[in-house]
């Protein structure tokens, strides 16, 4: 009977420490590339509210999209993180496309799909850190998550 409870805690010790090991692993990931996600934020800020300065720096907010996206690219993460940053990187490409279009009504549309691509994103990363778990061990995830 001893044998059989030191039998079932080493296992739940090991499922504790894969699951720690799966969400130290997701935190690794977003480490390496929030600052792409921070910086690509802020320039969708500016196209929506400095229209005018945008249009007018076209050439610079274009090469920083396209830094962003190499940069976001080349950026080493686990398997897990792929697919979060495929939809990150073509909402990128969107913004890049919606900075480069001059019809106006255009460039509305390239920035609903942005927004969609986020959402899209953000519901990927809450899957992959499924809150329920987050909330019952109070992982502190919330500058991770809320980017």
């Amino acid at each position: 009977m001893k044998n059989i409870g030191l039998l079932l805690c080493s296992v739940a010790g090991f499922f504790i420490i894969l699951g720690c090991l799966f969400y130290n692993s997701l935190l690794i990931d977003m480490d390496k590339i929030k600052d792409y996600i921070t910086e690509s934020n802020l320039i969708l800020e500016d196209v929506i509210e400095n229209e005018e300065k945008v249009n007018s720096e076209k050439g610079e907010y274009i090469s920083r999209l396209l830094t962003i996206k190499k940069g976001m690219e080349n950026a080493n993460t686990s398997f897990l993180f792929e697919k979060y940053k495929i939809i990150k990187t073509s909402s990128i490409e969107l913004l890049i496309d919606a900075i480069s279009e001059d019809n106006e009504e255009e460039r509305k549309e390239y920035l609903e799909l942005v927004f969609k691509s986020n959402n899209e994103s953000q519901k990927e990363l809450d899957t992959l850190m499924d809150k329920n778990f987050i909330e019952v061990t109070y992982l502190c995830l919330k500058t991770y998550i809320s980017i």
